[in-house]
């Protein structure tokens, strides 16, 4: 059998591909070939997507504003004048039942971990925002204060996912202990898996969201290193940044970057912005190589947006910038520039949960 090129010609591949409504084949469509990853990747491919099939593919923002926490879900296809609001076959999503809702974690599978905080009482949540579908979970133990919360999806259907929230213990003998608790939807409920040990004055970095790729979680920390959770067995290892990377780089964050874990951030004095992924698909790779995949000068993006400085890629070709009051698009291929405005909550937002979602229900009591 030959390779699907000499069936199909690319146009109409990708023709089949941005009419595939379910986020599950979408993926599994990566893995039919090289050629079908690289095109889904392609900077044309998740816009065109998103308007065949009403899925939704964006960043929710979040910041604090009064004291509370706001969030707004911003996307590629929205007009500067919308003011950041997803659109969807069940109109704009990003409005949340209550209005004391933070977000603690996202993952591509449509699905936000959140809690609200009324007075001095605290209740998790897991919602599913295209379709308006919102779940009360039971609590983890609150007493022990949030250090980092990840959300992942282990099947689709029937849906399972969970929840790994990390929390401060104690410093002991210069260690720092996390204390590790794990969601599973299947059972519907918490249980403690581990007390990790970090040296005391290491700490994952506020503001740097979990990064999900495959079965693993990952999060930056202040000394430059990646921690990571593998769910398959529950264990967890940490590995450093690139070598380069020193105190002379702001803006550091994680990603995930066609299918791997990628590094970016900003080199201030030359407005450079540098991208860095593992060499290998496996983040269990136990090299852990990382390649320096690109540099991006975005000095003249300095002269039409304030403090412009990165927080992801949209896609292998659209970076997404963070800038005063808006949200950019920038394409890397003709440099070209999408802006949404940001309404007057969003000074300088500090926190990004890249985000997409079909718009099919789920059962996110599924353990009941």
């Amino acid at each position: 059998m030959g390779s699907d090129q000499e069936y199909f010609s690319s146009d109409i591949i990708f023709d089949i591909l941005t009419r595939t409504p379910s986020l599950k084949t979408l993926d599994t469509c990566k893995c039919v070939s090289k050629t079908w990853k690289r095109m889904i990747y392609e900077s044309s491919f998740m816009p065109t997507y998103c308007k065949r099939t009403d899925n939704v593919s964006g960043y929710f923002i979040q910041d604090m504003k009064n004291n509370k926490h706001v969030s707004v879900f911003v996307s590629i296809d929205q007009s500067e004048e919308e003011g950041g609001r997803g659109r969807g076959r069940g109109g704009y999503i990003g409005r949340f039942p209550y209005d004391d809702m933070k977000i603690l974690a996202s993952c591509n599978q449509g699905l936000l971990c959140c809690v609200r905080q009324k007075y001095r009482a605290y209740r998790y949540y897991v919602c599913k925002p295209a379709t308006e579908q919102w779940q009360a979970v039971p609590n983890p133990k609150l007493c022990y204060e949030t250090v980092a919360v990840a959300i992942m999806v282990l099947r689709a259907s029937p849906l399972r996912y969970k929840i790994v929230r990390l929390s401060k213990l104690d410093v002991v003998e210069n260690y720092r202990m996390l204390r590790c608790e794990i969601f599973d939807s299947d059972l519907w409920t918490w249980r403690e898996t581990q007390v990790l040990n970090l040296p005391y004055n290491e700490m994952i970095t506020k503001y740097c969201t979990a990064v999900c790729v495959g079965n693993s979680v990952h999060w930056l920390t202040n000394h430059d290193n990646v921690l990571a959770f593998h769910e398959d067995d529950e264990s967890f290892e940490k590995f450093s940044l690139p070598q380069t990377v020193n105190d002379a780089y702001e803006c550091k964050q994680l990603l995930e970057y066609q299918g791997r874990l990628g590094f970016t951030c900003l080199r201030k004095k030359d407005s450079t912005i540098k991208l860095w992924w593992l060499t290998e698909d496996d983040p269990r790779n136990y090299y852990h190589q990382w390649t320096k995949k690109m540099d991006l000068n975005i000095s003249s993006l300095e002269r039409s947006l304030k403090y412009p400085s990165p927080a992801g890629f949209y896609n292998a070709e659209i970076a997404f910038i963070n800038a005063v009051y808006e949200a950019v698009f920038y394409k890397l291929q003709d440099c070209s520039v999408r802006k949404v405005k940001l309404n007057y909550d969003f000074w300088f937002a500090h926190e990004y949960f890249q985000f997409r979602s079909d718009l099919e229900p789920v059962n996110l009591r599924c353990g009941i």
